[in-house]
């Protein structure tokens, strides 16, 4: 299926753009993003497809998730994901009634990153102001930030840095002590210990992307 074409912005782009266009990037099959706020209105978006229906979809999405909660026998939602036969859709809870939306072709619904999501999730709190965001994060997990890692010719990592590394800039030098257990099969992880002796946790994602259970 052919991508869906890039439409103009119909809104002025506002600090949360360039945070949900890296979310897209990293996550494979991502096709738009949106926030939504507590009444169902679209705060911001980014992506591919017209940006009148994401913002239908991403209404939908929080009205679907107010009923779970009134219904109440599942306690407070905080995670949703919906496959269809043509595009599948996702929505984790937020702190103040927001949530974030995310469309994407059929079979990548659930095979979401996590790791993507927590990188933006706590971009979107630093600029929002949240506070209470590990309490009311959809994705229930460690936190991962985004690294730069250089490999030896295994694809083991030999350096590591922050992701907006500088190329002038030094990278840290690591250990590899042992491989992760446990990863998908398109997944590779290491625990690596730094010259400094501080050892954090390394998994590489499709696209080359590098995530770090520590900040770099």
């Amino acid at each position: 299926m052919a991508p869906a074409p890039i439409v103009p912005r119909d809104t002025d782009a506002t600090p949360f753009t360039p945070i949900l266009e890296a979310l897209i990037e990293r996550v494979s099959g991502a096709v738009s993003a949106a926030l939504v706020d507590s009444q169902g209105e679209t705060v911001d978006y980014a992506g591919r497809g017209e940006p009148f229906d994401l913002r239908v979809s991403a209404a939908h999405l929080q009205i679907i998730l107010a009923s779970i909660e009134r219904f109440g026998a599942l306690g407070e939602p905080r995670w949703l994901v919906i496959r269809g036969g043509r595009k599948s859709i996702a929505a984790s809870v937020l702190p103040d009634g927001y949530v974030l939306v995310l469309l994407l072709r059929s079979r990548a619904a659930f095979t979401i990153s996590t790791r993507a999501l927590k990188v933006c999730t706590r971009a979107l709190a630093q600029e929002a102001g949240w506070t209470d965001l590990e309490k009311r994060d959809g994705v229930k997990q460690r936190s991962w930030f985004e690294v730069t890692v250089r490999t030896d010719r295994r694809g083991r990592p030999t350096q590591v840095g922050g992701a907006e590394h500088d190329e002038r800039e030094k990278l840290t030098a690591v250990e590899v002590l042992g491989a992760v257990m446990g990863l998908s099969v398109r997944e590779r992880g290491f625990r690596v210990r730094t010259a400094e002796g501080s050892e954090l946790t390394l998994v590489r994602e499709p696209r080359q992307r590098w995530y770090a259970d520590e900040p770099v």
